[in-house]
């Protein structure tokens, strides 16, 4: 399964939360778009957008803040991502297993992104909806990191932490939860949502890890095919949130992240009706309505993490994009 519908097991446990707030869960998911019948029946399809705007009405109607970190505790990414796991659990170590993660998630879903970006000495796991799937992504994006680290330490210590790990949003006044799941190094108002992990992590063997069953899994799930032109979209988004704070995002540049040549990443983005340059602005787009709402950042700050050398033209893309100034949008936040 892939695409924009998502398994309903990743909502398990949500109803019993809502009903410990005093709150109808019913009501909740109906608000999201998303049927009552899901919260019982772990098997059904949904769509992505409409948990993702679950997560935010749930965290509200409830008054939990860290109501999508909460719901991660329990959760596993084995039983939310369902056949890809069958790829990732025969990787040969940690750094394999993320880097199968980012390269094939798009098998278990289009509304959101995971990206593995090597450094000197850590790498960085990072994940984010898609573009245009939400204004709010506080809970969702926590969620989602929680699980990754919940899955991180079922190959390690039960004590190890993270490098650091980033979010774009702001810190919430109480971190303790955070500390706990997390560790000490947290990065708020960041530049992505993303675990550090160090390179010790990364090398240590998977347990069960099997190379000749992963590559019948990866023939069994046709991985080595081409790419179809539809995903291609999703990946250079990915490649785009990754290298924009600190790269032009040229066609150079995401051609070589994608090991393309420049031509034939143009032509496929052309077959899928999109261009480099739409995509990368829808990015911009998406990313500075989230800064705006969740960050405390300066605007000449966020405009420097979108790649603009100034003030003034983020201020006119914002502008085109939303109708109103960067001034207007800033006094409305919530």
């Amino acid at each position: 399964m892939s695409g924009a519908l998502v398994r309903s097991i990743i909502l398990s446990g949500a109803a019993e939360k809502i009903r410990a707030a005093g709150k109808q869960p019913a009501a909740v998911a109906r608000k999201a778009g998303i049927p009552a019948s899901a919260l019982k029946d772990p098997d059904l399809l949904v769509s992505g957008r409409a948990v993702m705007r679950f997560f935010e009405l749930a965290a509200t109607a409830c008054r939990r803040r860290n109501w999508g970190l909460e719901m991660s505790i329990d959760a596993r990414l084995a039983a939310v991502i369902g056949p890809l796991w069958v790829l990732l659990r025969n990787a040969r170590s940690v750094r394999q297993f993320c880097e199968d993660l980012a390269r094939h998630y798009d098998l278990y879903s289009s509304v959101a992104l995971v990206s593995f970006e090597p450094s000197r000495g850590t790498s960085l796991l990072g994940w984010s909806p898609a573009s245009g799937q939400t204004d709010s992504d506080v809970q969702i994006v926590e969620f989602a990191l929680g699980v990754f680290i919940n899955e991180l330490r079922s190959h390690a210590l039960a004590a190890w932490t993270p490098v650091a790990t980033w979010f774009r949003h702001d810190a919430p006044r109480d971190l303790r939860l955070h500390r706990r799941i997390f560790g000490p190094q947290l990065r708020f108002n960041g530049n992505c949502n993303a675990i550090e992990i160090d390179d010790a992590m990364l090398d240590r063997p998977l347990r069960g890890g099997a190379t000749r069953n992963r590559a019948m899994v990866l023939d069994m799930l046709r991985l080595e095919e081409d790419v179809p032109v539809t995903m291609v979209p999703l990946q250079v988004e990915g490649i785009v949130r990754a290298l924009l704070p600190f790269a032009p995002c040229s066609a150079k540049e995401v051609s070589l992240a994608m090991g393309l040549p420049v031509r034939t990443l143009q032509a496929r983005l052309k077959a899928s009706g999109r261009s480099l340059r739409s995509i990368k602005e829808a990015v911009r787009c998406d990313l500075a309505a989230k800064y705006l709402r969740h960050s405390q950042m300066s605007a000449t700050q966020i405009a420097g993490l979108l790649g603009y050398a100034e003030l003034a033209s983020f201020s006119r893309s914002f502008r085109r994009w939303n109708g109103r100034s960067l001034r207007v949008a800033r006094q409305s936040r919530k």
